[in-house]
């Protein structure tokens, strides 16, 4: 069959070297090694201990034995990554401490998600699937040179496998408790002696895990639906053309508890829903020249869009407040790059690129008769409209080997951005002579809902008339990076780093907007970093730690404005904060058939300044939030992993996985009080392999959440009645699953 180097020296779809585990891999007949893992954080092919950053890179066959199936499941076993808020597509998501979600079409998210290089846009669709994949990098700080805007918090690299020049595939399914099942497929091979495919597929469902009281029934069902394939071309040594698709949908009924004690569950009256849809195409080719330059070009297409229904009153039985959040976006974007050779001295990286993209919504809020003047009228509050970003951007970086262990780093991005915002509100039923909704107090709400609408003034809560607003919002930016890296051998480096990325500025596109502040300007880093990579004790020790520092200035801040007898959710450059601490990742060997993993994460990550708007008219409340915890950042998170093999005979062999994970107390709010306080847990998974000998077939067993712990994973009140709100976390689940290995 053909071979090709091309791979060698660029990122996403073009990985060359296949990757295991974290830093380990299993061999049947010596046991557990370390393992040399390949990413691409610098656009090129490369040992992960190579790359002068903080990067945590996880294979295929660590992520199968970790239980993975969606992206955001190794936060467990990357302490970096933190996950909160609501699961589907309102699910925070972000990298030391610095954690957010795109709440309306104007804010981006501060975490990029890339997909063979391809920029994921939106992140209701940020916990991709993780079917097909060679690897996972985990970049942890802002990446805004090489990978540019909306990475201030890191970026998250998927690497799908390449289509295979020999026939290979794998078949899985499995079962389990509460009515989880699970079936998964991957073939890849030769069309011809120049044409190559893949495909991957995977479907997995869930019954509901909780009691609801109100509709006699359980609720939480979950399902899983995804799909990768790949055309690789290559009509010559030094030309390789791939085209690659992906699909996938989710659907969660993502109940939200209103009591404190599990499983009770009365605040859906109706049944939630949550829906996220998703696909996108790439063509990636790449060309080598004779001299050992590597010239690619991805273009790309995606779309993503969710839809998400939930009951906002939290009664049994009064129709009050419901809301429908959807968003439809689709994007394109171009690049262009050049990679050179490594030479003795130096190697670089250049690149051009091209962003657009659409994001549009028609979501509403519905009142029912308990807030209406009338038994007979309905009203809604509707806000069809839509943002448009066009983006350009040019970018080089380079390695400077100027002795015999030094290195210096330092590359530069210029980036020029365009938003147009066409926002309209639609209010209705409406006063004839104002325009506004006309509300009030009614019967049969809970006390908290009804003292909150008490305190409001008639037509005063939602008191934007109809309206129309359109508004441009354009900037540039300079992103740069340098480094100075010091390998004292082959297996230890050190590195000193400092990088400087920016979050996109945007809109306040959301219900009754406050228009003084409708608009709000970017937000910058400065990032400092000093780590080691090493590699000891004969290949059996590998140890990466790190100490960062991280100065955010402009701070893009969720806050309430009073206007009028009521408060409105804003985005505002309203602080400084800094997210500081120290990241460690070990994997020892104390014998061919025994791993013993611990990555940990120490985290300060507070708010510098943060004056409070509400303290002006409300004595009350505190001035300021200066000194207290960004959300989603625990102080302290906490993985362990045992792996031991045991032969069975001459049969097969045994692999038995154990995991610990410990996440500390951490607030969902910046107001850090005990009702946006999510307590401390820890975690125990469980799971054993057998496979004999030919590795022709798998068979495991599984437990997540061993000892049933009953945990919180937020803990918050309700945007428009301020009634508390907690989702709790899976309970003990446990399973079987078998696999099936083609092409042997």
């Amino acid at each position: 069959m053909r071979k090709t180097l091309l791979a060698l020296h660029i990122g996403g779809a073009a990985l060359a070297m296949a990757t295991m585990s974290p830093a380990i891999a299993q061999q049947a007949a010596k046991g557990f090694v370390l393992e040399e893992v390949i990413v691409t954080a610098q656009k090129r092919s490369e040992s992960s201990q190579d790359v002068p950053i903080s990067i945590q890179a996880f294979g295929a066959e660590s992520i199968e034995k970790l239980g993975a199936t969606e992206l955001f499941d190794l936060a467990a076993s990357a302490p970096s990554l933190s996950v909160g808020g609501i699961p589907g597509s309102n699910t925070q998501s972000g990298l030391r401490g610095v954690v957010d979600f795109a709440r309306n079409i104007g804010i981006d998210a501060r975490m990029g998600v890339y997909i063979d290089g391809v920029y994921q846009g939106r992140s209701s669709t940020a916990n991709q699937p993780l079917l097909g994949l060679e690897s996972v990098e985990i970049l942890r700080g802002p990446q805004g040179t090489l990978f540019g805007k909306n990475t201030v918090s890191g970026a998250i690299n998927l690497n799908t496998r390449k289509a295979s020049e020999d026939f290979m595939g794998e078949l899985k399914a499995g079962i389990g408790n509460e009515g989880y099942w699970t079936g998964s497929g991957y073939l890849s091979g030769p069309l011809s002696e120049t044409v190559f495919a893949s495909i991957a597929y995977t479907k997995q469902e869930r019954d509901g895990l909780f009691n609801n009281v109100v509709l006699g029934k359980e609720v939480g069902d979950w399902a899983q639906e995804g799909a990768r394939a790949q055309l690789r071309f290559l009509p010559s040594d030094q030309l390789e053309m791939v085209f690659a698709a992906d699909w996938g949908k989710s659907s969660n009924e993502a109940p939200v508890f209103t009591t404190a004690a599990r499983p009770a569950f009365e605040s859906g009256k109706d049944d939630e829903l949550d829906e996220v849809d998703f696909w996108g195409t790439a063509l990636t080719v790449n060309y080598s020249t004779d001299s050992g330059y590597t010239v690619s070009s991805i273009s790309a297409y995606r779309e993503n869009k969710y839809y998400l229904y939930g009951d906002e009153d939290f009664t049994p039985a009064v129709d009050a407040f419901q809301t429908t959040f959807d968003e439809d976006s689709d994007q394109f974007s171009q690049e262009f790059r050049i990679v050179s050779p490594e030479s003795e001295d130096f190697d670089w990286v250049a690149g051009l690129y091209y962003f657009e993209s659409s994001v549009a919504t028609g979501r509403n809020l519905l009142f029912g008769a308990p807030v209406l003047p009338s038994q007979a009228l309905s009203g809604t509050i509707a806000i069809p409209s839509v943002v448009d970003v066009t983006s350009y951007a040019a970018y080089v970086q380079g390695n400077y080997r100027f002795a015999d262990k030094w290195e210096l780093t330092a590359g530069l991005r210029y980036t020029d951005e365009e938003k147009d915002f066409d926002f309209n509100q639609v209010n209705a039923p409406s006063d004839p002579a104002t325009g506004a909704v006309v509300l009030e107090v009614g019967l049969g709400l809970p006390a908290a809902t009804a003292a909150f609408l008490a305190s409001q003034a008639p037509g005063a809560l939602f008191n934007a008339f109809n309206l129309s607003y359109q508004d441009k919002y354009s900037d540039s930016h300079v992103s740069p990076t340098i480094g100075l890296n010091y390998k004292l051998n082959d297996s230890v480096m050190y590195y000193a780093k400092y990088s400087r990325g920016y979050q996109s500025g945007g809109f306040n596109g959301d219900f009754n907007p406050y228009l003084p502040a409708i608009q709000f300007d970017s937000e910058y880093v400065d990032a400092f970093e000093v780590g080691v990579k090493s590699t000891s004790a004969d290949g059996k020790l590998r140890v990466n730690a790190d100490v960062f520092v991280q100065k955010f200035s402009d701070f893009q801040l969720f806050q309430s404005v009073p206007v009028g007898n009521t408060n409105v959710q804003i985005v505002s450059n309203a602080g400084e904060a800094t997210s500081q601490g120290v990241e460690l990742e070990t994997v020892w060997l104390p014998s061919d058939s025994l791993q013993l993993t611990v990555n940990a994460t120490y985290l300060d990550a507070t708010y510098d300044k943060f004056e409070n708007p509400i303290s002006a008219v409300d004595p009350t409340q505190p001035k300021d939030f200066n000194g207290n915890d960004l959300n989603y950042a625990p102080k302290t998170k906490l993985y362990a992993g045992l792996q031991y093999a045991q032969p069975v005979g001459s049969a097969g062999e045994l692999i038995f996985n154990l995991d610990y994970t410990y996440q500390d107390d951490l607030y969902t709010n910046n107001t850090n009080t005990d009702i946006v306080l999510v307590p401390s847990y820890d975690l125990w998974n469980a799971r054993v392999s057998y496979t004999p000998t030919n590795n022709q077939w798998q068979v495991s067993a599984w437990v997540r959440n061993l000892t049933d712990e009953e945990y919180i994973v937020n803990h918050s009140q309700t945007a428009l009645t301020a009634v508390e709100r907690n989702i709790w976390g899976m309970p003990r689940l446990f399973g079987v699953e078998v696999k099936y290995n083609l092409g042997q």
